[in-house]
């Protein structure tokens, strides 16, 4: 639909509607729109079609699958044995955690990062290569 600023969403709706009562109903019908201030109070409606006159082709008849079952083997399968853990831990350590007080830092400078000081040159190398350079 190319219409102009003062399009309604109802004429958009009553434009839908009607392609799709003209449509077959297993159709797809998408409807777009463009906004031309050009065209006024004016309505244009372009519609693309493919498939036509394939009116002859035959349907489609399901086909019923029969499932053939084989027997591989008749033999009885092995028991399965428990598994034993690979590494058997004898003599466990144990961690113990220390605590140190924390410090704060106060004053220094601060250096802006590099990449601000370069400009926009730096976005001409790929994301990539800059990261292996830093």
């Amino acid at each position: 639909i190319t219409a102009g600023l003062d399009m309604s969403i109802g004429e958009f709706d009553e434009v839908g509607t009607t392609i799709k009562e003209f449509a077959d109903d297993e159709a797809t019908v998408v409807v777009g729109t463009v906004i031309d201030p050009e065209m006024g109070d004016q309505l244009r409606v372009t519609v693309v079609a493919t498939g036509l006159g394939k009116e002859g082709r035959p349907a489609v008849a399901p086909v019923e699958e029969v499932a053939q079952v084989r027997l591989v083997s008749n033999e009885t399968p092995e028991p399965v044995r428990e598994r034993e853990p690979a590494v058997v831990n004898e003599h466990p350590t144990h961690a113990t955690a220390t605590t140190r007080p924390t410090e704060t830092a106060v004053g220094g400078s601060y250096n802006e990062p590099a990449k601000k000081k370069r400009g926009m040159d730096y976005l001409d190398i790929p994301a990539f290569l800059r990261r292996q350079a830093d």
